[in-house]
C-alpha cells in the first residue's frame, strides 16, 4: 500500500509537470491556443491555472498585434505616398503600391533595382539619415517622380525607412500660378501701346496718298508697311488675349452635369475637321452626373480635340477615340481621348503643361495650361501619357456626384 500510495502522490505531481512541459513546448513552436487540461491541486494547481491564464493573455496579445499589423498593411497600401524599409545592405524589406507604381517595379529585390541609376541620391540621403529624419528633394531621372520629396530615417533595428512623396502637381501649380502672374503683367505692358501703335500706323495709311510729292513707289511701300504693322499689332492683341484668359480664368461654378451632352455638343463643332478620320465615341448614357461647370470643361475638351487633330494631321490613317468611364472605385469619371498621331516626346510629355511650352509650330503653349488650371479648379486630374501602338492618350478625371451633392443643389442650377 506504501508503494501505491508514493506512486498516486508521484503521479499527482508528474503529470501536471509534463502537461506543463508539452503545454510550454506548444506554445514556443506557435500554438498559442494549446491550453493544459490536467486537475491539480495546491500549488500545481496554481501553476496550472496562471499557465493558462499566460497562454490566454499571449493569444489575446498576439491577435492584438496580428490586427494592428494588418490594419497598418492596409494603411501603407492605400497612402498616395510610397514607402519602402530596407536593411543596412540595401535589400529591400516592405515596398507599398504606391511605391510600385511610382517606380514601376513589382519585385524588386534591392534598392538598386527600384532606383538605377538614381541609386547614388539615395546613398547619400541614406549616409546622413539617423534617428531623426532627413528630406530632401529629389528629381528621378529614370523611373518614379519628376519632383519629390524623399524622407529617410534609420530605425533602431539598423533598417531604413523611405517615404517618397510625389510633388509633380505641387510643382506644376506652383510654376502655373507664377506664370499666370507673369501672363498677367505682361500683357498690361504690351497691350498699353499696341493701340497707339495700331491707330498710328492706319492714320499713316490714310495720310500717305494726299502727300504731293509722295511717289507711287514710296507710297506703295508706306501702305505695305502700314498693312505688315496693323496685321502684327492683330496678333499681339490675340496673343495677349490668351495671356489674359489665361492669367484671369473664371471661378468655376460646379453642378451635376451629363459627360455625354458634354461630349456630344463638343463634338459637334467638329463635324467639318472630322473627314478621313475614323472617330470612335463610348460615353454611356447612364453614367451618374459629372460634378463639373460645363463651359469650361468644354474649353478643356476643345483643347485636346484640337491638340489630337493637329498631331492626326499629316497621318495616312488617322484614328480618335474618346470614351469615358468610373474609375478609382466610382468615384470619379475617367474620360480618355486618344489618337494615334505622332506621339509625344517623353522629355516634351513632363513640361506638356507648362505655360508657354508648345510642340506645335503656332502654338502659344497656353491651351494645355488652361486645361490643366480647369482641371485643377475641378478637383480633378489631368495627364497624357503614350496611346497603344502610337500616338498619344489625354486623360481627365473629375469627381462623380454622390447623392449628398445631388441633393444639395437644385435641377435648375444644372443647366448652363
Amino acid at each position: 500500500s506504501a508503494v501505491w500510495i508514493g506512486l498516486f502522490l508521484s503521479k499527482k505531481i508528474t503529470v501536471p509537470i509534463e502537461a506543463l512541459s508539452v503545454a510550454t513546448r506548444e506554445l514556443s513552436a506557435g500554438d498559442l491556443s494549446h491550453r493544459v487540461n490536467i486537475q491539480a491541486e495546491d500549488e500545481l494547481g496554481l501553476l496550472v491555472t496562471l499557465f493558462n491564464d499566460m497562454a490566454e493573455q499571449l493569444q489575446g496579445t498576439t491577435r492584438e498585434l496580428e490586427s494592428r499589423r494588418r490594419y497598418m498593411e492596409i494603411i501603407l497600401e492605400s497612402i498616395p505616398a510610397g514607402v519602402i524599409s530596407a536593411d543596412p545592405d540595401l535589400r529591400v524589406n516592405k515596398i507599398n503600391r504606391a511605391a510600385r507604381t511610382m517606380f514601376s517595379n513589382e519585385d524588386a529585390a534591392t534598392l538598386g533595382q527600384i532606383f538605377r541609376e538614381d541609386l547614388h541620391f539615395i546613398r547619400d540621403l541614406l549616409r546622413d539619415a539617423g534617428t531623426n529624419a532627413v528630406t530632401r528633394d529629389i528629381a528621378f531621372t529614370t523611373r518614379g517622380p519628376a519632383h519629390s520629396a524623399v524622407t529617410a530615417t534609420r530605425l533602431m533595428s539598423g533598417e531604413f525607412l523611405l517615404v517618397i512623396e510625389d510633388q509633380t502637381e505641387v510643382v506644376r501649380a506652383q510654376k502655373a500660378s507664377t506664370w499666370r502672374e507673369v501672363a498677367r503683367r505682361l500683357a498690361h505692358e504690351i497691350k498699353n501701346p499696341l493701340t497707339p501703335i495700331q491707330l498710328s500706323a492706319e492714320r499713316i495709311g490714310r495720310n500717305i496718298a494726299r502727300l504731293p510729292s509722295a511717289s507711287p513707289r514710296v507710297t506703295n511701300v508706306i501702305e505695305e508697311c502700314v498693312e505688315a504693322i496693323v496685321e502684327e499689332v492683330s496678333s499681339l492683341k490675340n496673343l495677349v488675349d490668351e495671356f489674359v484668359r489665361f492669367a484671369r480664368l473664371p471661378a468655376v461654378s460646379r453642378v451635376p452635369n451629363s459627360m455625354k451632352d458634354l461630349v456630344d455638343k463638343t463634338m459637334a463643332l467638329y463635324e467639318d475637321r472630322l473627314d478621313g478620320v475614323k472617330v470612335s465615341v463610348d460615353v454611356p448614357e447612364d453614367l451618374p452626373p459629372i460634378l463639373m461647370d460645363s463651359l469650361q470643361m468644354k474649353r478643356v475638351l476643345v483643347n485636346l480635340l484640337d491638340n489630337a487633330l493637329e498631331a492626326l494631321s499629316s497621318e495616312p490613317e488617322p484614328e480618335l477615340k474618346i470614351r469615358c468611364e468610373l474609375a478609382r472605385d466610382e468615384t470619379m469619371a475617367r474620360l480618355t481621348i486618344a489618337d494615334t498621331g505622332r506621339g509625344i516626346a517623353p522629355d516634351d510629355r513632363e513640361r506638356l503643361f507648362s505655360p508657354y511650352f508648345s510642340t506645335h509650330k503656332n502654338g502659344t503653349g497656353l491651351g494645355l495650361a488652361i486645361s490643366s488650371r480647369i482641371v485643377d479648379d475641378h478637383v480633378g486630374y489631368i495627364g497624357a501619357e503614350p496611346n497603344s501602338p502610337k500616338g498619344t492618350r489625354f486623360v481627365v478625371e473629375l469627381p462623380v456626384c454622390q447623392e449628398s451633392s445631388l441633393s444639395m443643389t437644385s435641377p435648375a442650377s444644372g443647366s448652363r
